[in-house]
């Protein structure tokens, strides 16, 4: 029943020395999730909130095929994209939110208040999954690359400016840090959905061409420009510099109003 959903792991683990490099930090830290969930109702609904997150990616690739066809309608391949990632990102939210509600947690979600939690986060995720278009329509990028990119981006927004708005510490960097395959689950169902149900037209307005006909000849010109693809994939993190000035003001706004 899900054969395809645990093909796509072992070729996202195990297609390389480096992913099985990544597979040992990766179990690493789900075992520490794991073992915070006898903490309190904070790290359990973090830790729940995340495996749920990871087995709706998992769902997903099972089933891929059928969401391809669902998502078969006639929009432009970037309002697609970013309908498709903010709804990933709209789920994620609220799969954090309710279980902050079911355990009675505090500090996980945005907002205790839904609306409000997705009138602060929604701006960055449109704005990160809009800029991840233009990165995929420049260079091509494997499934592997884009979760770990999607784990830099919530790095990048829960982490270090997370961490800026709450004080910022080196301990807390470093710590956000390590459980950067905590983050690369979370923003899976993020990332990963768009790349997938456009992976032909994202291919075609790279490249003009079909993707079974020029990966092989592309990957000869991606090696020559690794560095800049490398570093062109960062892009989507310059929406933070926005964002943080939406959040400061957004913040100011409703403390004055309160």
């Amino acid at each position: 029943m899900f054969a395809e959903g645990f093909s796509g792991l072992k070729a996202f683990f195990f297609a390389s020395l480096k992913r099985k490099l990544f597979f040992v930090w990766f179990v690493l830290i789900v075992f520490l999730v794991i073992a915070s969930m006898g903490g309190g109702s904070h790290d359990v609904t973090v830790a729940v909130s995340v495996f749920v997150c990871g087995g709706s990616t998992f769902l997903f690739w099972n089933y891929r095929k059928r969401f391809y066809e669902l998502f078969s309608f006639s929009w432009s391949p970037r309002k697609k994209f970013v309908v498709v990632g903010s709804l990933g990102a709209a789920y994620a939210e609220f799969v954090f939110w309710f279980f902050e509600k079911l355990f009675s947690a505090e500090g996980v979600a945005a907002s205790p208040n839904l609306g409000l939690d997705l009138l602060i986060t929604m701006p960055w995720y449109i704005l990160m999954v809009f800029l991840l278009f233009k990165v995929e329509t420049k260079y091509h990028y494997s499934y592997f690359e884009i979760l770990l990119l999607g784990g830099i981006y919530e790095l990048g927004a829960d982490g270090i400016v997370g961490q800026m708005l709450e004080g910022l510490t080196p301990a807390g960097i470093l710590a956000v840090i390590l459980v950067i395959p905590e983050f690369v689950i979370v923003y899976s169902v993020i990332v990963l959905p768009p790349t997938y149900l456009l992976q032909k037209e994202r291919d075609i307005a790279r490249t003009g061409k079909d993707a079974t006909k020029i990966y092989g000849e592309e990957d000869k010109r991606i090696h020559k420009k690794r560095n800049h693809r490398y570093w062109y994939g960062l892009l989507p993190l310059l929406g933070l510099i926005p964002f943080t000035v939406y959040v400061l003001l957004l913040l100011g706004i409703l403390s004055a109003l309160a």
